[in-house]
């Protein structure tokens, strides 16, 4: 029999399984770029990057030693071998060429990461390498396939999009899908990379409040668009940054790793 007390107490909250990550190691020689670690205290999972778009030997072994310090996931952060470019400008390159780049980018992290004893658990793409990979089935394709051979247990990070989920069907490996609380989204719900961010708290702050409450993520035409999401990204690109972290920390209390977020499986919006 319930008592008055009982009645008085609070119904518990759902647990959220969201992931929340960012990138790390964006720096490289005397190029250093270490307002990144401010995100730390918000995030359950970081990219590191592995030295072809960016991130040199002592920017890596860095941010795994801070990851392993946060008890953070680690994953890599993997785009073209274009260092001046920052791995912004798209390459033609060959589905053998994209499948040896990836496999010597997770490679690098990998070994490095093993002498810290720490396991690479997924792998998140970069620049023009992720905007192909959306729009490029082979791309994606040749991407999967080099995580295949490394670990079928990786997990691919990207944006929801067809592409991510018929590739990594086709080749068994799992995948997670991630939300930018600043970019415009398609009515497709594809993130328009070409446009500016949006820097614009209220804005973030929706989109987040969409996610959890099941209502659809804000597309351009006004409307809402149903999206699977796994992870939230954070950046460092504007003034607003730090806050819009704070933000979603205080709405994801106890972010979930990768690993977690997709086995849950309940992260519709």
């Amino acid at each position: 029999m319930l008592s008055i007390n009982d009645l008085k107490k609070e119904p518990e909250k759902e647990k959220i399984f969201l992931d929340i990550n960012c990138d790390l190691a964006q720096s490289f020689g005397v190029y250093r770029n270490d307002t990144e670690y401010d995100l730390l205290p918000y995030v359950s999972s970081v990219n590191i990057s592995c030295g072809l778009h960016s991130g040199d030997p002592m920017t890596i072994n860095k941010a795994l030693l801070s990851a392993a310090e946060n008890n953070l996931s680690v994953g890599a952060h993997i785009g073209y071998p274009d260092l001046q470019g920052f791995g912004y400008r798209e390459m033609n390159l060959s589905e053998n060429e994209i499948e040896a780049i990836v496999l010597y980018q997770i490679g690098a992290l990998q070994a490095m990461a093993k002498s810290h004893g720490l396991k690479i658990s997924h792998v998140r793409l970069h620049g023009a390498l992720y905007k192909k990979a959306l729009n490029d089935f082979q791309t994606m394709l040749a991407i999967t396939k080099a995580i295949k051979k490394i670990d079928n247990w990786m997990i691919l990070l990207c944006a929801p999009c067809t592409n991510l989920e018929k590739a990594c069907q086709m080749v068994e490996i799992k995948y997670a899908t991630e939300i930018f609380l600043d970019k415009k989204y398609t009515v497709e719900g594809l993130p328009n990379f070409e446009a500016n961010d949006v820097v614009d708290i209220a804005y973030s702050t929706k989109q987040l409040e969409n996610i959890l409450s099941g209502e659809g993520i804000i597309n351009s035409n006004g409307g809402t668009t149903l999206l699977k999401i796994n992870s939230v990204h954070l950046n460092m690109r504007n003034e607003l940054s730090l806050e819009v972290a704070k933000m979603v920390k205080s709405k994801i209390e106890e972010p979930a790793p990768l690993s977690v977020s997709i086995l849950e499986d309940k992260s519709w919006i």
